[in-house]
């Protein structure tokens, strides 16, 4: 119940969010979380690589800026706050390349004096200028399981075709349909707003599952 409450609360305040800022959502990791980084080959990975879960949302765009350009705010999750709404901060960690092992999302609390969420990420696949993929470790505040967000770049002459998916699982099916419903509002709506917002471009496709 207290997750169901949660849940419910945070689409409340990305519901006004997109309304009134347009802005998103956001989440974070521990570095010594259960799950251990995998060794992909530089051709980016499918969903099945890591999750049997089905694919729940995805949001693809094209950007008008090259590849780089847009890695350089998608590809460092510590920026996450300045497109997705809810965020305070965003904590990553990195290895001794430079690249993303894991991060942890600091949400805004939900009402005055209120305490924040906290949320964590274990990275699985990092590939500067052409994704990144990242599980939640679990147990979680949102009752995800077997969850995983995929990022891809892919250039297309001077612009980019950028794709975030998301498959998971949940806890039970009422807290299912309220993450199938978070993640519309944030990733389908408020991200995918800002990001043209800051770059320019449109919307190649939104997919939200039971949607058509």
């Amino acid at each position: 119940m207290q997750k169901v409450k949660l849940i419910t609360r945070l689409m409340f305040v990305l519901t006004i969010s997109c309304t009134s800022n347009y802005v998103g959502y956001a989440q974070q990791s521990n570095p010594k979380g259960k799950m251990e980084q995998q060794v992909i080959d530089k051709v980016q990975p499918t969903a099945g690589q890591f999750v049997s879960s089905p694919l729940r949302t995805r949001v693809r765009l094209e950007l008008n800026a090259s590849a780089p350009d847009v890695w350089a705010l998608v590809g460092h999750p510590e920026r996450m706050p300045e497109y997705s709404a809810g965020l305070r901060k965003v904590d990553s960690q990195h290895d001794s390349s430079g690249n993303c092992t894991a991060f942890t999302c600091h949400f805004l609390p939900m009402e005055d004096g209120g305490e924040e969420t906290t949320h964590n990420e274990i990275v699985k696949w990092y590939e500067p200028n052409q994704g990144l993929a990242s599980m939640a470790e679990e147990p979680n505040v949102f009752g995800l399981q077997q969850s995983l967000g995929l990022i891809t770049l892919e250039a297309a002459g001077n612009k980019t075709i950028f794709t975030w998916d998301m498959h998971f699982n949940a806890e039970n099916e009422v807290m299912l349909k309220m993450n199938i419903t978070a993640f519309e509002q944030s990733l389908n709506g408020d991200i995918a707003r800002q990001l043209i917002e800051k770059f320019g471009g449109k919307v190649l496709e939104s997919y939200v599952e039971g949607k058509k």
